[in-house]
């Protein structure tokens, strides 16, 4: 049953931090909470007319304005799955401070094409759209269009997937502020597998939560943050509770034109995730002089059963000699630098079968902006 929309009151709000500290490097604050601050829910409208959306899709929400044209075998119904909290910290009491209405997706068999899902801002206003997701028993690929061109907008997407196969991809295309939210609980023996493609705007706060609580689930995640004369803060964080789970983040960040990318990415494996394993992978490329990239991946095991563990962090300038190879014969700086990014991008992609030629038109429009 669909949890009431969470409330929260003004005073309640005010009390709220963005996020608590401690001792984890990964606690540090690298998003610029002072522009979500001047753009609150507090200082800016909170509705907004529809726009012109680029893209077509199954659920569009646009400004305050939400359409829907459902494929067979999908049920809409009103309400959360209970999986975030306003209280959890102040970005989240903004969310559901604005929220003014939350709808629930319902699957209970295979989706053959994509489910599209898209949520678009452009207009001057603090705007909230969230979307739970329950699938059972079904295979489908989804893919998500997370737009912001003016304003600050947030979006939270809950998910359980139970005895679920899920292909996941999520194009991230930002000019203003934007607060992603995707938290997932995979439950059963659930496997998802996920690409993110984020191009960062003024501020660009995205961050990915899954839990693995069924036995033998399985996430592979894969993403590309990249920042052009922008800021994106990237975070995942994976949490294994199930027997013989295992995870798979690999991150490969960009930085170009004075750009400010941080992929932030832990992953914990509980006692009881006997038999488990995890890896996470963390790089950055630096593009030019003047650009930021940070790269903290953690992992912590709190089981001596585990089946493989690992975890590495890399920044790195852009390989100037590998750019002369290339342009010794006879490619140009932008060629050349467009076919190293699309090696990355093709590399994080490969895994994503049924939704491959997206995941590489995604990426080719990301190297478009970039040069």
């Amino acid at each position: 049953m669909a949890a009431e929309l969470p409330r929260i009151t003004r005073e309640a709000l005010e009390r709220l931090t963005y996020q608590k500290y401690g001792d984890s490097p990964t606690i540090r604050s690298y998003t610029k909470w002072k522009l979500f601050e001047e753009n609150s829910p507090l200082k800016l409208p909170t509705e907004a007319k529809a726009g012109e959306v680029p893209v077509k899709g199954h659920v569009t929400f646009s400004g305050s304005e939400a359409s829907f044209d459902l494929p067979n075998g999908v049920e809409l119904t009103e309400g959360t799955l209970g999986l975030s909290q306003p209280e959890e910290s102040r970005i989240l009491g903004f969310h559901f401070y604005a929220l003014k209405k939350a709808y629930r997706l319902r699957i209970r068999g295979d989706l053959t094409e994509p489910l599209v899902i898209v949520s678009h801002l452009s207009e001057k206003a603090f705007v909230s759209h969230h979307l739970s997701i329950e699938v059972e028993n079904a295979k489908m690929p989804i893919i998500i269009y997370d737009m912001a061109e003016d304003g600050a907008k947030s979006f939270v997407v809950e998910m359980i997937a139970k005895n679920a196969e899920i292909e996941l991809l999520t194009i991230g295309k930002h000019k203003s502020l934007s607060h992603y939210l995707l938290r997932a609980s995979l439950t059963g023996k659930s496997r998802v597998r996920a690409f993110s493609a984020v191009h960062g705007g003024r501020m660009s706060h995205h961050r990915e939560d899954y839990s693995l609580e069924g036995k033998e689930s399985e996430l592979l995640l894969r993403g590309i943050p990249l920042a052009i004369g922008s800021a994106v803060d990237y975070l995942t964080n994976v949490l294994q509770y199930g027997e013989e789970s295992k995870s798979e983040t690999r991150v490969h960040g960009f930085s170009y034109k004075n750009g400010w990318t941080v992929h932030r990415g832990t992953a914990k494996v509980f006692e009881r995730a006997k038999g488990s394993s995890s890896v996470v992978v963390s790089e950055v490329t630096i593009m030019d002089e003047g650009s930021l990239g940070v790269s903290v991946p953690m992992l912590e095991v709190d089981t001596g059963e585990i089946e493989n563990a690992a975890h590495s962090s890399s920044v790195r300038q852009f390989d100037e000699d590998a750019l002369f190879y290339l342009r010794a014969r006879g490619l140009g700086r932008e060629e050349a630098m467009s076919l190293f990014v699309h090696g990355i991008g093709e590399a994080l992609s490969e895994h994503l079968e049924r939704l491959r030629s997206k995941a590489r038109s995604a990426t080719a429009e990301l190297v478009e902006e970039l040069l």
